[in-house]
C-alpha cells in the first residue's frame, strides 16, 4: 500500500503579521494533487492542523473541503489527530459526518468511532478500539494504525503523580495501540510529540535533554516495536529520527519562521510499505515560499538583497552601526536613516515581511528602534543580554524558541 505523511498545517499561522492563508491553500492544493497523481491509499496528517485553538470559519471551510478531496470519496483514507495547536473535542466532533467520508480525525486515544456500513471503496474500516483503527483494503491488505494525539496530562485527564516519569506515561497511553499490532498487518503509528535522532552533535543533545525535563520530549524508543512506519508531527523541519526503523517527520506545510532551517521547500513524503516493512520512500517537496533573513549596513544594501530575492519572503535587519558585523560598503553606507528611507523599502518590495534598523544607540542600550518588527528570537536576545548580560547561548534560544512557537504552555 501507498500513504502520503503531512503534518503541521498551521491553518490560520501569519509569519510576524503577514497573513499566509492563501499560500497555505495554495500548498494544500498541491498535497491533494500530489495524493492524486500517487494515487495514495491512505492520508496521514500527524496534528496541528490549525494555528489556534478556535480556528476561523474559514480556516475550518478550508481544512473540510481539502480532507475531502483527498479522500476521493472514501477511495482514500484520511486520518488526522490532534496536536497541541488543535482542541481535542473540536476535531474529533467531526466524526458526526466526516467518517462516512472515509475521514477519521482524532482528538484522544479514548474517542475513536468509525463507519461500519461501507465497504465498497478501495481502503475503509473494520474495527477500532482504544488508541488504534484497523483497515482493510481491497487488495486483501489489512492495517493497523495506532495513534498518539498530543499526549499531556491535562489532555489525557489524567493527574501527574510525584515522581512520575513523563517517558513511562507516554508508553502507557501508547500501549494500547500498539498492542492491536500483529504479524499479518501493516503496522503503521502516528503521534505528535517532540522527539530526537541518533545524529545529534554532542552540544545539540545536551540541550535536547537538558529542555525535555520541562517540555515533555519522547525518546524514540518508545517507537521501536512492530510499526513498519511512525509518522510524526510537531517538529516542522522533514527529519529522519530513525532511518533504521523508519521514524520520520514530514515536515511543515509552508515554511514559517525565519531561522536557517527555513530556507528550503517544505515537503510531505511519499512511501511504499507492505507488512515486512518500507518498500520505498520518496520526499516530494512541495512549491511554496522560503523565508531568508539578511543583516546589512545601509538602506542600498537593502533594496540590492531584496531585488535579488523577489520570490522569497525577506526579513531586513538593518544595523546601521560603526562596529557591523559583515563587510561594509563605504560608498553606500550612511549613518542616517530615515522614515522615509523605510517607507521606500516596503513599497518598493512587498516581499519585505518584516524590516529592523539597530543604531549605534539602540545596540548600546540594548533597546530596538523598531521592537515591534522584531521576532521573537531577537527580543530573546536582547532580554538575555539585558537581565544576564550575556549573549544567548544560540542552540537553547533556538530549542526554547521552537518550543514556544509550537504553544506548549498548557497545564498538566
Amino acid at each position: 500500500m501507498r500513504i502520503l505523511h503531512t503534518a503541521d498545517w498551521h491553518i490560520g499561522a501569519k509569519t510576524d503579521d503577514l497573513d499566509r492563508f492563501e499560500e497555505q491553500k495554495q500548498a494544500l492544493k498541491q498535497i491533494v494533487d500530489y495524493a492524486n497523481k500517487y494515487q495514495v491509499d491512505m492520508v496521514l496528517i500527524a496534528g496541528d492542523i490549525y494555528n489556534n485553538i478556535v480556528p476561523s470559519a474559514e480556516d475550518e471551510e478550508l481544512f473540510y473541503k481539502t480532507v475531502v478531496d483527498l479522500s476521493r470519496n472514501g477511495n482514500c483514507a484520511v486520518v488526522a489527530i490532534a496536536g497541541n495547536h488543535d482542541d481535542p473535542k473540536r476535531l474529533s466532533n467531526a466524526n458526526i459526518f466526516a467518517d462516512k467520508f472515509g475521514i477519521y480525525l482524532v482528538g484522544s486515544i479514548d474517542d475513536i468511532q468509525i463507519d461500519k456500513g461501507r465497504t465498497d471503496t478501495n481502503i475503509y474500516a473494520t474495527k477500532c478500539g482504544k488508541g488504534y483503527i484497523e483497515f482493510h483494503t481491497q487488495q486483501g491488505e489489512d492495517i493497523v494504525l495506532a495513534l498518539l494525539p498530543y499526549p499531556s496530562y491535562y489532555r489525557y485527564k489524567e493527574i501527574r503523580k510525584e515522581g512520575e516519569n513523563f517517558q513511562d506515561k507516554v508508553k502507557q497511553w501508547l500501549k494500547p495501540g500498539v498492542s492491536a499490532f500483529r504479524d499479518d498487518t501493516i503496522n503503521i503509528t502516528m503521534a505528535h510529540v517532540m522527539s530526537y535522532g541518533n545524529d545529534l552533535e554532542p552540544e545539540e543533545f545536551m540541550s535536547y535533554t537538558t529542555l525535555s525535563t520541562t517540555f515533555n520530549y519522547v525518546d524514540q524508543k518508545l517507537f521501536h516495536n512492530k510499526a513498519v512506519y511512525t509518522a510524526l508531527g510537531h517538529i516542522h523541519q522533514a527529519v529522519a529520527v530513525n532511518k533504521d526503523k523508519n521514524i520520520f517527520y514530514s515536515g511543515s506545510l509552508i515554511n514559517q519562521f525565519f531561522s536557517a532551517r527555513e530556507s528550503e521547500p517544505t515537503n510531505i513524503l511519499i512511501v511504499d510499505l507492505d507488512k515486512n516493512g518500507v518498500k520505498n520512500i520518496i520526499k516530494q517537496p512541495l512549491d511554496v515560499k522560503t523565508l531568508k533573513k539578511f543583516t546589512v549596513n545601509s538602506v542600498a544594501q537593502a533594496h540590492k538583497v531584496l531585488s535579488k530575492n523577489p520570490n522569497d519572503l525577506v526579513k531586513i535587519i538593518i544595523e546601521n552601526v560603526d562596529n557591523f558585523d559583515g563587510e561594509i560598503d563605504n560608498s553606500e553606507y550612511t549613518p542616517y536613516i530615515t522614515t522615509t528611507d523605510l517607507k521606500n523599502l516596503r513599497k518598493q518590495h512587498p516581499n519585505l515581511v518584516t524590516l529592523s534598523v539597530i543604531t549605534n544607540q539602540a545596540r548600546s542600550s540594548c533597546e530596538i528602534a523598531s521592537k515591534k518588527d522584531l521576532t521573537n528570537a531577537e527580543i530573546f536576545d536582547h532580554f538575555v543580554k539585558a537581565r544576564h548580560g550575556v549573549e544567548s547561548d544560540p542552540d537553547v534560544k533556538e530549542l526554547f524558541l521552537s518550543l514556544m512557537s509550537e504553544g506548549l504552555y498548557e497545564a498538566d
